[in-house]
């Protein structure tokens, strides 16, 4: 175990995220949150997957929706089966997408498709990169909100925009909507009106909503039974998937109703940081309830400063260290979720200036 583990597991208050949770206390709270009397599914069929199914599919007002284990693979589907109906393997995504950065080429591996990037490697996709497409162009996905770029989302205006600009281009329009849970207190738009917007999208339900793993992939019928066909294919239809159904049925229950308060209070979080000498924060305003913290310093410092704070506040601040593209600053991501919202945010605000205060040591 290494020393930052140590110290993460003796503290007792969390920044980022949910609070730590042991294998048998998950399981456990799987077991109390379903009817006893339920049946587990058969390979993704049965009550259960019914039930989060149809769930979906009305929350977004889509026609359907297929449960997926992995996240990764429902979106590769998609965009492989909008590209053969467009008879064009070319994809257009954001160079720092999740698609480019974190899946080891899968879509080009695995499914023969090949991208264009969609816009500037340092901005959230505009309208103007849409209307800049060369085609042939088989399917354009955005990812909402840009983890890698602070979280960042299209304003509402924009996103309309390009959705127009698609349809009457007759590209079809995907949405890597992981987090689309976290990102409607931004818009403050409905589900289904977020949704409209799209031909289809994928949402987690381990993010967020906090399942053990799980997504579901949304739109239209014809494209969703091809999808069911694909998923048997690439081995994620699995025998028994009920953990993992229980799971995202429990936190459409208990987590989404609390999207509000985790924006609400990184909002609160984010002003009262913006008091502290040498932190700013990428966007100065968040678009839902994860942000860049930006540190000035030496980034081979900002561990062991972290590490420090832990120790004397008894609050971890954050995980995820983030790549800074500029000499003498630092950056890591914060995620408001339930662990944050026992804390103040002066205290919130005072074990982040620790940080602060030790890199420039």
């Amino acid at each position: 175990m290494t020393d930052a583990q140590i110290i993460k597991q003796s503290c007792e208050r969390f920044i980022s995220y949910r609070y730590p949770t042991t294998a048998r206390q998950e399981l456990l709270e799987l077991a109390n949150a379903v009817d006893p009397d339920i049946a587990p599914d058969v390979g993704g069929t049965g009550e259960l997957a019914d039930n989060l199914e149809t769930r979906v599919a009305t929350l977004l007002g889509k026609p359907s929706a297929v449960f997926m284990p992995s996240g990764k693979t429902a979106q590769l589907i998609a965009l492989r089966l909008w590209c053969e109906s467009s008879n064009c393997n070319t994809l257009a995504v954001h160079m720092r997408s999740h698609i480019e950065e974190f899946e080891e080429q899968s879509h080009r591996f695995l499914h023969g498709l090949q991208t264009v990037p969609l816009g500037h490697a340092n901005r959230q996709t505009t309208l103007k990169d849409i209307e800049g497409l060369n085609p042939p162009i088989g399917a354009v996905s955005i990812e909402l909100p840009l983890r890698n770029l602070g979280w960042l989302l299209p304003a509402w205006s924009e996103l309309e925009d390009m959705s127009k600009a698609l349809a009457d281009k007759k590209i079809p329009f995907h949405a890597d909507a992981a987090r689309l849970w976290e990102l409607q207190p931004y818009y403050d738009r409905s589900f289904v009106e977020i949704a409209k917007l799209f031909d289809s999208l994928y949402v987690s339900f381990y993010k967020g909503i906090g399942a053990l793993a799980g997504s579901a992939l949304v739109g239209p019928a014809d494209l969703i039974d091809e999808a069911k066909v694909w998923q048997q294919r690439t081995g994620t239809r699995l025998p028994k998937m009920h953990p993992y159904l229980i799971g995202a049925l429990h936190g459409l229950d208990t987590r989404l109703p609390l999207m509000p308060d985790y924006y609400q209070k990184a909002k609160a979080i984010c002003e009262a940081l913006q008091v502290l000498p040498d932190v700013s924060l990428h966007p100065e305003q968040p678009h839902g309830n994860s942000f860049h913290v930006v540190i000035r310093g030496d980034v081979s410092k900002l561990e062991e400063a972290r590490n420090r704070a832990a120790e004397e506040t008894g609050i971890w601040p954050f995980d995820v260290i983030v790549p800074s593209p500029i000499t003498g600053f630092a950056m890591f991501e914060l995620v408001i979720q339930d662990a944050a919202l026992d804390l103040s945010d002066a205290e919130i605000a005072d074990c982040i200036g620790r940080v602060a205060r030790y890199m420039a040591d």
